[in-house]
């Protein structure tokens, strides 16, 4: 059909005002001001306890986006928007967000941030195992943001056997087992299991203690005990002080029983083991039971576990030869188990200062004076002794140090008073050895009371 003028006119008009009404429209989306639509929170808190949000932009056809957040006391630079979006770390209070675009507009929003949460829970240092009637706190620690409620509920799955109360004082009523359960305001939970046993006791000094018997443990208790020791080495440190000071203090402390005292049968014998297990027990774990006493191959009268009647074959100027005595450890034997346990491996060696290798050439050996012991150089781990015998320093105060060695009597440890240059203790012992090259480090110390 052929168009008359007034026709052509009016079809260009049209076309004229549609492109009125597209430019018009371009033009209002293009200045129409960016909208939040969501704001968008990061998972994880910055160390300043600061948390990333992410402002989620309706941008529509805008150009040269930038975001500016804004409280009282602080105002950020602009921020460029990558694909719609902003981030940046806020804390809980007023904002006033800013959104610049097409060069120089700027749209303003209002938005109250709370970021105030209880982060986590973290039981630090649970045990693993604690002895019927004693006790200790949990200790229990919350991270949290800004003002908010950090109080701790505590359970017990078995609170007939481990009890547990509002401050988190967990109490072992008798053998089993049980979860701790620590819980906070906002259902964040921290858990762990513990083992409570009447084979070991509530640490205390105790030199009276009746001497073990012979075999009475099984083999699954003897198990039980020996992970314990290495649990509270490991939790320690092995190879570190703090680890063979867990070792030194498990049997006189811990161990219900006294190991007797039993002069060595043998030694080494061209780098071979000729004895063991007899006077002195070069193994991890305890020397406790049948299944212990038939892995020992190199017998001179045994094999005995300790606390089994064993015949002695040397004089040692109390005990003669062909008498039978309890098993258990000379002064030597005894530290090399503490050592070996605590994670290093000292040899074969004796006690006294001699030409052959011995206890004393483990480090710088250096003879005691009241300065040598305020110097704070004499550490928990190092040896102490005088020739012809060697015990471990198992703990020490500010004037108190405790001494575990295995004497006629059986093992045992003992306080003594340093602070004053005329105490029994400087002219009980004469030397101690620097143990520092022989630790890999500090470790973690055990409280040794608990």
């Amino acid at each position: 059909m052929k168009l008359n003028n007034k026709q052509k006119i009016a079809f260009v008009l049209i076309d004229l005002l549609l492109i009125l009404i597209v430019l018009l429209f371009c033009f209002y989306i293009y200045n129409k001001k960016p909208e939040i639509i969501k704001y968008d929170f990061k998972d994880t808190y910055n160390e300043d306890k600061s948390l990333d949000v992410t402002l989620v932009l309706k941008t529509y056809i805008s150009k040269n986006i930038y975001c500016k957040f804004i409280t009282e006391k602080d105002e950020s630079k602009w921020i460029s928007s990558e694909k719609g979006k902003c981030t940046y770390p806020v804390n809980t209070g007023k904002y006033t967000i800013k959104i610049k675009y097409n060069k120089d507009k700027i749209v303003e929003y209002k938005k109250d941030f709370n970021i105030d949460k209880v982060i986590s829970i973290k039981i630090n240092e649970p045990r693993k195992y604690i002895a019927v009637g004693a006790s200790f706190n949990i200790n229990a620690f919350v991270d949290y943001v800004g003002d908010v409620d950090t109080s701790i509920k505590y359970s017990s799955s078995n609170p007939d056997v481990i009890s547990i109360n509002e401050n988190g004082d967990v109490y072992a009523l008798k053998d089993g087992k049980a979860t701790i359960s620590a819980k906070t305001s906002n259902k964040l939970v921290d858990k762990f299991e513990i083992t409570s046993t009447s084979l070991i006791r509530p640490r205390r000094l105790d030199n009276n203690k009746e001497i073990v018997s012979c075999n009475t443990y099984t083999k699954e208790q003897v198990d039980l005990l020996d992970d314990i020791l290495k649990y509270e080495v490991d939790k320690a440190g092995s190879g570190t002080r703090a680890g063979v000071v867990a070792a030194a203090t498990f049997l006189p402390m811990e161990f219900p029983y006294k190991i007797p005292y039993f002069y060595e049968n043998g030694r080494l014998s061209n780098s071979e083991r000729i004895v063991d297990g007899e006077g002195r027990w070069y193994h991890k774990g305890l020397y406790l039971g049948v299944d212990k006493q038939n892995t020992v191959k190199n017998v001179l009268s045994g094999p005995s576990s300790w606390g089994c009647s064993l015949m002695n074959w040397q004089y040692d100027s109390s005990r003669s030869p062909g008498e039978y005595y309890p098993n258990g450890f000379d002064c030597s034997g005894y530290v090399a188990w503490i050592l070996v346990n605590g994670g290093l491996d000292p040899g074969d060696r004796g006690a006294g200062i001699t030409d052959a290798d011995d206890m004393t050439d483990l480090g710088e050996l250096r003879y005691i004076n009241y300065d040598l012991m305020h110097s704070g150089t004499v550490k928990p781990g190092d040896l102490i002794g005088w020739d012809g015998h060697i015990a471990v320093i198992a703990w020490m105060t500010d004037t108190s140090i405790y001494v575990t060695e295995s004497l006629l009597p059986g093992v045992v440890m003992d306080e003594y008073d340093y602070s004053s240059p005329y105490s029994r203790f400087y002219s009980r012992y004469v030397y101690t050895i620097d143990m520092s090259n022989q630790y890999t480090g500090e470790g973690n110390y055990p409280n040794i009371w608990q």
